[in-house]
């Protein structure tokens, strides 16, 4: 039986595949995300996304994936997949590159720590200071441990919000 795993999208499987060749592209993680969530057969998914671009890009589609919780099967399934191909390709002295988490300057883990102990001091929750700032709580998280590197002028709402003035000395 042949299943349509762009059901609910308006490209044909010809310009799918184009855009599933160029792990650059814009839309790859998208529409990789809908082939693998959808295929559980490993030579059909590997005859439109080779192997190698698989495994360098399996940590983002796993991430994407994850966000529905309806696919923990089929991330777990093809979690097994990944660690078979890798351990394939490394046995034929191919290796696997990650890419690799940013690493946070001090001076952000500094400012994310200032901004937290301000919004703690003045009794804010997380989710209240969103709420001022119309944003989703996970945006504060991100701001309060340093893993978003967001605007001057975001810093300069956050600011607001907080009754707090800002002062940036350059060394």
């Amino acid at each position: 039986m042949k299943t349509n795993w762009l059901w609910d999208s308006r490209i044909t499987e010809k310009n799918a595949r184009k855009i599933l060749n160029d792990s650059n592209h814009p839309k790859f993680d998208i529409y990789a995300e809908k082939l693998f969530s959808r295929i559980n057969d490993p030579k059909k998914a590997f005859s439109i996304v080779d192997k190698l671009t698989f495994c360098r890009k399996w940590p983002v589609i796993k991430k994407r994936m994850r966000k529905d919780r309806w696919l923990r099967d089929r991330v777990i399934f093809w979690q097994t997949i990944y660690n078979r191909v890798k351990e394939q390709l490394n046995a034929e002295g191919i290796k696997i590159r990650t890419p690799r988490k940013e690493k946070i300057s001090a001076e952000r883990l500094e400012l994310a720590k200032e901004i937290r102990d301000i919004r703690i001091g003045q009794g804010y929750r997380q989710k209240d200071l969103a709420s001022k700032l119309n944003v989703i709580q996970q945006y504060i998280s991100k701001i309060e441990s340093g893993r978003e590197n967001f605007s001057i002028d975001t810093l300069i709402r956050v600011a607001d919000v907080l009754g707090k003035k800002i002062y940036i000395h350059l060394k």
